[in-house]
């Protein structure tokens, strides 16, 4: 805490102009190791975020942070505003999107209707970062890989279900390799769509924060270019807000609709390509489901396993799966 009290005295007057009384209060976290507190001066408030862990490799996790704050943010996009950044220590100043993220918003709608409407805003603004986010961006900056592809996926999702959720979580010993093989030929399947945007990544729920200046956008750090159907996917099967399925083809739907208008696209094509890329972002999501509940003693994340898992047994019920015989079979199963 000394060394949190040291930056904002350091930071805080020449950033905000406020010199005054400052309360400092933890906010409760979630998957990651950041900490994170508001700060309360006068009548503003303020966001400071503590991430030592993400000082490490060049370009590190808080670097990464940074830039694409800054590059989404000359985009016209709401990323917050950065008052101040310390990277020998990690901390962040920065603005305060408040508490309410869209899951909290979601779970207050009882008329689908207005869900949908929601969702739409939330897809317009989805499309704008991945075409302007990808002009001028510079991958140099990205932490963890410039490029979500099928090597990525196999390496970072395929394995990380069957380490952490599988063995970690269920206790499986060994995976038969049949399986392994089909996995494996599905993560690299992702490379049948060419198209490269920006990719945020994470970009589901409670990573939109919805506050009384509209809509604030935070944990894109793991950002780079990728896939277009990633970060729908990722929105749509989010298990926090479970939205029905179908609300979910409606949205890819007016999703399509509004992409046509900017970019060449074949509607066919792109939703054969979104079945494969959301099985890989399921994949992940279960996975790292597992891994916080089991190793980082998270285990209130539990609860979401079981409507992401249903999520994937649906997926694999489609004809595109029937040629993944051993895989079907595998998750049907669990």
């Amino acid at each position: 805490m000394r060394t949190l009290t040291h930056f904002l005295k350091e930071h805080l007057p020449s950033a905000t102009a406020y010199t005054g009384r400052l309360r400092i209060h933890p906010l409760k976290g979630d998957g990651s190791d950041r900490r994170v507190y508001r700060l309360l001066a006068g009548d503003q408030t303020y966001i400071c975020v503590s991430h030592p862990n993400g000082r490490r490799g060049i370009p590190s996790e808080n670097d990464s942070f940074f830039y694409i704050a800054w590059h989404l943010r000359t985009k016209g996009l709401p990323t917050p505003l950065i008052y101040a950044f310390d990277p020998r220590r990690g901390l962040f100043l920065m603005q305060d999107f408040g508490d309410f993220c869209l899951e909290s918003v979601i779970k207050k709608i009882k008329e689908p209707r207005l869900v949908r409407r929601v969702y739409e805003t939330i897809l317009k603004l989805l499309l704008k970062i991945q075409i302007e986010g990808s002009r001028d961006f510079d991958s140099r900056y990205c932490y963890d890989t410039q490029l979500y592809n099928g090597r990525f996926s196999w390496e970072r999702e395929s394995r990380y279900f069957i380490e952490a959720f599988l063995k970690g979580y269920l206790g499986w010993k060994t995976v038969p390799p049949s399986v392994e093989k089909e996995l494996k030929d599905l993560a690299l399947a992702v490379d049948r769509e060419k198209e490269q945007l920006f990719l945020y990544r994470d970009f589901q729920s409670r990573n939109i924060m919805i506050w009384s200046g509209g809509i604030g956008l935070i944990d894109f750090q793991a950002g780079r270019l990728g896939l277009p159907q990633y970060d729908l996917a990722s929105l749509l099967i989010d298990p926090y807000v479970n939205i029905p399925e179908k609300i979910q083809e409606e949205l890819i739907d007016y999703y399509l609709q509004e992409c046509s208008s900017r970019l060449p696209v074949n509607a066919q094509t792109f939703r054969e390509h979104y079945e494969i890329i959301a099985f890989q972002r399921n994949l992940q999501i279960l996975g790292a489901y597992a891994f916080l509940s089991r190793v980082k003693g998270k285990t209130y994340f539990e609860q979401y396993i079981p409507p992401a898992l249903l999520s994937l047994k649906r997926r694999v019920s489609g004809k595109l799966f029937r040629p993944y015989r051993n895989v079907r079979l595998l998750i049907e199963n669990l």
